[in-house]
């Protein structure tokens, strides 16, 4: 009689899967590592800011952490001096199942309470650099990326869609290189940006536009509502207190088959680009942003690399609404 197929390594079939179950199955058996994977549903967090979310102690949640890390369930990535966790991207069928029955149960108020002022001061951080740096940050801004280098391609990608017969949003206009090229191929374009400093920096340029309109805004705060056929961020994301957030508001303000065009800086080590040009994240993997464009519903189109002056690298991505 023939001997049961062994693997490889002499193992039982199947032996893999059921180690990989046990392993996946201990990691999240614990009230606060199940809490720290729902909290990590959407977001990235420094170590500092989830024992803020929990209310736990860092040494305990170090060791915590470290077993998720272990168990591939969350990952994490320096960004500077500072490490962020995140759930680990493309989870297995095993880890997918047990991460939508942890989702399905709502946060307590009092940690969404403390998710919301950690954006919130994230938020605050930002805009306090503009506010006293708007002067300094063209200047700044130009040791890392020229606009004029991005802007071409951009407009190519909005030549190449065809796109121009309803309203596009630029997203942080700066000096408002875009605004001109926009204006002259959409109806209507709307600049919006949360410091007033940094709007007035578009604003000589706006002025002569008769179909641009810039507004004070904060675009997390914007309606959601379908009304654009265009939204730039143009070195932007990095900014911002919730990248992953902002793709998923990004999706609701497109209309069907609107284009989000993501101009942003490539993962770099530069920390001096924090104190000087008020950077919250040091640059983006690639695929980072299309996973998460891709849980925001967003289908991806195309991407560009452009080499960029002191080591710096600069990525296009274009993501369509199918919705």
């Amino acid at each position: 009689m023939a001997e049961p197929a062994r693997s490889i390594a002499g193992r039982e079939p199947g032996t893999a899967d059921f180690d990989e179950l046990v392993s996946v199955s201990r990691a999240v058996g614990d009230a606060l590592r199940a809490n720290v994977l729902r909290v990590l549903k959407d977001e990235s967090y420094a170590v500092s800011e989830l024992c803020r979310i929990l209310d736990t102690a860092q040494p305990a949640l170090s060791h915590h952490l470290k077993v998720l890390h272990q168990a591939r369930l969350v990952v994490k990535r320096r960004d500077g001096n500072v490490i962020f966790y995140r759930r680990a991207p493309a989870p297995a069928p095993l880890h997918e199942a047990l991460l939508a029955a942890i989702d399905r149960v709502v946060l307590p108020a009092s940690q969404q309470q403390h998710i919301d002022q950690v954006h919130e001061e994230r938020s605050r951080r930002s805009e306090a650099f503009f506010a006293e740096h708007a002067e300094d940050f063209a200047r700044n801004q130009a040791r890392i990326s020229d606009a004029t280098v991005y802007a071409a391609s951009v407009m190519d990608i909005v030549d190449r869609h065809a796109l121009g017969a309803g309203t596009a949003l630029d997203i942080g206009p700066g000096d408002g290189e875009l605004l001109e090229p926009l204006a002259r191929r959409f109806r209507r374009v709307v600049g919006i940006d949360s410091t007033p400093k940094m709007l007035a920096r578009s604003a000589a340029r706006a002025s002569s536009l008769g179909n641009v309109r810039l507004m004070h805004r904060d675009f997390a705060r914007l309606p959601a509502q379908r009304r654009y056929q265009l939204v730039v961020a143009a070195m932007v994301v990095h900014h911002l207190p919730s990248p992953q957030q902002f793709f998923h508001h990004a999706a609701r303000l497109l209309v069907h088959e609107g284009l989000l065009i993501v101009v942003e800086l490539a993962r770099h080590d530069h920390e001096w680009a924090r104190s000087a040009c008020g950077d919250l994240w040091l640059g983006f993997e690639p695929a980072e942003l299309t996973e998460w464009a891709g849980k925001a519903g967003l289908c991806a189109e195309e991407s560009q690399f452009l080499a960029q002056k002191n080591g710096f690298r600069i990525q296009i991505h274009t993501y369509q609404n199918p919705r």
